[in-house]
């Protein structure tokens, strides 16, 4: 067998098939299965946390809104390199009631908080304060007037800086989520809604459909 196949119905064993049914009961999910859930059915065990997962810590309510979470599953999906998981979170999205013109826009302030993460991160690699005081320069746009507000900015902020590895700028944007009233809950649920889709990712992404 290829490495990590999309299984067909017919490929799958007993115990493969009983999960992938209950995932796509779980998820709504009516007509042909994304090919990136018949991958996760390699592995049935891992495909349980994973639906189980999505359905508690993006698709219900929370201390974040079911609909913002979705959204923000969809900008990690696309983070992550992985463009049919992030289309599946965008269709939903879309169907939640965000414009494709909003779904762009958090994936610009996704884009833009990496590029303030990858200059960050090297000043903290750098153990040194020659760099100290240097402006980086960069433009962000998205951050000072984000059609979805500010508090939704730094929500993605967050995700995204906690999934590029920078102290520094998670540590920033907490002290500014707090100053937009973002609760502690609120935080905790985007980083896990992350966390979520990140191991999703991970896992398709060595699959030989989503191979560069």
């Amino acid at each position: 067998m290829s490495w990590l196949p999309v299984l067909t119905d017919d490929q799958m064993n007993d115990d493969q098939k009983k999960v992938f049914a209950r995932a796509l009961t779980k998820l709504n999910i009516e007509g042909d299965a994304p090919d990136w859930l018949r991958v996760l059915a390699n592995a049935p065990l891992f495909l349980k946390d994973v639906f189980m997962n999505l359905d508690k810590g993006v698709f219900s309510e929370g201390a974040l809104q079911a609909k913002t979470r979705v959204l923000l599953a969809a900008v990690a999906a696309a983070h992550h390199g992985n463009r049919d998981v992030a289309t599946f979170f965008a269709e939903r999205a879309r169907g939640l009631g965000f414009t494709d013109e909003q779904i762009h826009e958090a994936l610009g302030i996704a884009a833009t908080s990496t590029s303030f993460n990858l200059y960050y991160k090297f000043r903290s690699l750098a153990a040194t304060d020659a760099f100290e005081g240097l402006n980086p320069g960069l433009r962000a746009s998205l951050f000072m007037r984000p059609t979805m507000g500010k508090a939704f900015a730094e929500l993605v902020n967050l995700m995204i800086s906690t999934a590029n590895g920078c102290p520094s700028c998670v540590s920033g944007h907490i002290q500014e989520a707090v100053s937009l009233d973002i609760t502690r809950e609120q935080i905790d649920e985007v980083i896990r809604t992350g966390a979520i889709v990140a191991s999703i990712c991970q896992f398709v992404n060595s699959s030989e459909r989503y191979a560069r």
